[in-house]
């Protein structure tokens, strides 16, 4: 460094001299002007490739919005259209069930509609002409049995109209919004699109859509087919519903400023658009405009494309207008969902950025040109300076020295107190200006991660604050308000769960399945946090569907534990326990699919394990058979349900809390009541654990039997 400096005193000297200085700012002069000209050159350049690749890129993200937004709008199609073939695939099966187990059931026929019953939602029969009532009664009195599934659908908020199951002997059983009383004999379901559809393709079966006979507008029918035991078409399940909620979905799509978004049904017709009302023609179908006979090649491509269930993007032209349409199929029909945008919707912020563009590039040539003239002035001044105070600066080459370091303290010093956008200006040639140099890049890349902890950061809060929704919305989905039933005095009930994650796989839940019936059911389910969370909704919502369509806890672990080996990719597993109490008799019927033995205490004794057979998981394995067990209650019994993570709660050590220290605690607090006996298990729980983190989910249930007074 010192010979840089010395250097430096006696440059500061020869510059005294006359024709150094001369030739000094002629160089200058060609310089500047050399490199005036190549920045207006390079400016062109980068303004000509951030025009293109800016529009490219613009483009191609509005192209990706308008296919993710066809495909969300048919996934909210398709998720209405799962939920009307839901409730048709139940109805067949519960029928089929009926026909092949028919000594499981009681007699229950129907009647026609009667008088003063139009209008209501009153299950009745309809026949078709010269089908009598008496020979149509014993299958009638079996399939009776289904009124109560048919008509629980009509409450959903699915615009279901109708629900109802037609026979091959004849005879159509009926859950309509608008009964009515016409003749009673006039209706033959096995001439009908949807019972003939059903039929013909042996499994389920959607209808194109019809304008309702009964004045409801454009409509759509699911059916399914119904066997007997000996595999015999014994008839068709069938739910009928409005297009309603799926026209709000498409017509009421915003897609920019003069989008919309259009359904395309299976021979190419439009169906739904927000600029028209679904067509009814003389036969009651339900007709729109063609794009399969479009003269236009390219819109009957795109129909082609669309019928055939592909999804993309194409530019065509319709009305006399050249649009972008994003379409992408339904997977329940063979409709498909097309989102339209014209073109110059599609251009109108690329062309505003192109024309931003180019306003900058031309502001920026002028900033060089006047720079650059400035900087050959200033040049050629300061030249002419030097020249006659040559011999002054040779005097104060201390302070061309002093200044850099001077400066280069002073703005360390504010990028010191956080100044981070403070650049710091050293053309010294020397190390002070590598020093600069260094600075400015420490400042640079501290300004980065500065800005990448930020994002890291407000990402790490959104995922709590998701989470923190998710556990309340986990929270409310279980009984939480106790007493549950303040008006009922047979029983007393208290539960709690208390995840070891944000999310969890437990739950607990009891319901009345009739004035008679009280039912309490717990289970694990395999894993932790949000998978578990999600198979638990599955899972406790089919457990209580079930159990309330009065079917035994043997039956109703059979028909979930088929349903969930469906589609089972993640390979989850529930273990539960489920027991229906008589409140009146104190009967308890229970069943146990691999879960935890509860706790039983009789009035007046202690706390001790209740016999169970294990039987397998829920979601294990299809079609196996689950064994019920029973006893009776009498006042004063008392039976404590629990998951794992009771008596697998682990201390500092990794030893269990075990199931011999949960009776002792159960019976030390055996006169507690229900609520005060689940948090003394608790505060048992933490004491053993002594500081160790919760490893798996806690959950308990309580169920006092008082009796009948």
């Amino acid at each position: 460094m010192f010979r840089k400096i010395r250097s430096k005193i006696l440059a500061v000297i020869l510059t005294t001299a006359l024709i150094p200085l001369v030739c000094l700012s002629i160089a200058s002069a060609l310089l500047l002007n050399g490199m005036k000209n190549n920045a207006i050159d390079t400016n062109k350049e980068l303004g000509e490739t951030a025009s293109n690749g800016s529009n490219i890129a613009l483009q191609t993200q509005i192209e990706s919005d308008l296919t993710a937004r066809a495909n969300s709008i048919a996934d909210s199609v398709d998720g209405k259209l799962l939920q009307i073939e839901n409730q048709t695939r139940v109805a067949a099966a519960y029928a089929t069930d009926l026909y092949k187990n028919p000594e499981d059931f009681a007699s229950r026929p129907l009647l026609y509609l009667q008088p003063g019953q139009e209008g209501t939602t009153v299950p009745h029969i309809r026949t078709a002409e010269g089908v009598s009532y008496d020979e149509i009664l014993p299958e009638l009195s079996l399939l009776g049995n289904a009124s109560e599934v048919l008509s629980q659908y009509l409450v959903t908020g699915i615009n279901v109209t109708a629900s109802y199951i037609g026979t091959e002997s004849g005879f159509f059983i009926t859950v309509d919004t608008t009964a009515s009383n016409p003749n009673r004999v006039d209706y033959d379901a096995r001439t009908r699109g949807w019972y003939i559809g059903a039929k013909e393709s042996g499994t389920l079966f959607w209808t194109d859509i019809f304008a309702d006979a009964s004045g409801r507008g454009a409509s759509l029918s699911c059916a399914m087919p119904i066997y007997g035991a000996d595999g015999t078409l014994r008839g068709v399940a069938g739910t009928g519903a409005t297009m309603e909620k799926i026209s709000e979905i498409v017509s009421g799509a915003k897609i920019g400023e003069q989008g919309y978004a259009f359904l395309l049904n299976a021979k190419g017709e439009v169906v739904i658009t927000p600029h028209s009302n679904l067509i009814s023609d003389d036969a009651g179908t339900i007709t729109g405009e063609n794009y399969l006979e479009n003269a236009e090649p390219a819109v009957k491509a795109l129909a082609e494309s669309m019928t055939m269930g592909k999804s993309g993007l194409s530019r065509v032209s319709l009305d006399g207008q050249t649009v972008y349409v994003a379409y992408a199929p339904l997977s329940r029909t063979k409709w498909s969902i097309g989102v339209v945008m014209p073109e110059s919707e599609v251009k109108m912020p690329v062309e505003l950025m192109l024309s931003e563009i180019d306003v900058q590039r031309e502001n920026s040539e002028k900033t060089v040109n006047s720079f650059m003239s400035l900087a050959i002035a200033i040049t050629i001044t300061t030249v002419g300076l030097v020249m006659a105070l040559a011999l002054i600066m040779s005097f104060k080459f201390s302070k061309t020295i002093s200044q850099p370091i001077s400066l280069l303290t002073e703005e360390s010093a504010l990028i010191g107190k956080g100044d981070l956008d403070r650049t710091i200006t050293l053309m010294t040639g020397d190390e002070l200006e590598e020093l600069a140099h260094a600075f400015n890049a420490m400042t640079s890349e501290l300004k980065i991660y500065m800005k990448d902890f930020e994002k890291v950061t407000a990402e790490k809060e959104r995922i709590a604050t998701e989470l923190d929704v998710a556990t309340g919305i986990q929270a409310s989905m279980l009984p939480h308000i106790f007493p549950p039933y303040p008006d009922r005095k047979e029983f007393d009930l208290f539960g709690t769960m208390e995840p070891a994650k944000e999310v969890g796989g437990d739950f607990y839940d009891f319901f009345l399945a009739n004035e008679k019936i009280l039912g309490v059911v717990i289970a694990d389910v395999s894993g932790k946090g949000v998978p578990a969370a999600l198979f638990m909704v599955i899972a406790k919502t089919l457990l209580k569907n079930n159990a309330q369509m009065e079917k035994s806890p043997s039956q109703v672990f059979e028909e979930v534990n088929n349903i969930l080996c469906e589609n089972n990719e993640g390979a989850m597993f529930v273990t539960a326990f489920m027991g229906y109490l008589n409140v009146e008799t104190g009967e308890f019927n229970y069943v146990n699919a691999g879960h935890n033995p509860p706790c039983i205490k009789r009035a007046g004794g202690d706390f001790e394990f209740l016999s169970c057979r294990p039987g397998f998981v829920l979601a294990g394995m299809e079609d196996i058979i689950y064994k019920q067990q029973s006893i009776t209650l009498k006042p004063g019994d008392e039976i404590y349900l629990y998951t794992d993570g009771v008596t697998e709660a682990v201390d500092t050590v990794e030893e269990l809390y075990g199931d011999t220290r949960l009776i002792k605690t159960l019976n030390n607090h055996k006169d507690d009541s229900l609520g005060d006996l689940l948090h003394a298990v608790r505060a048992d729980i933490d004491l053993f654990a002594n500081g160790a983190q919760q490893a798996d989910d806690i959950t308990m249930l309580g169920l006092l039997y008082h009796g009948v007074d």
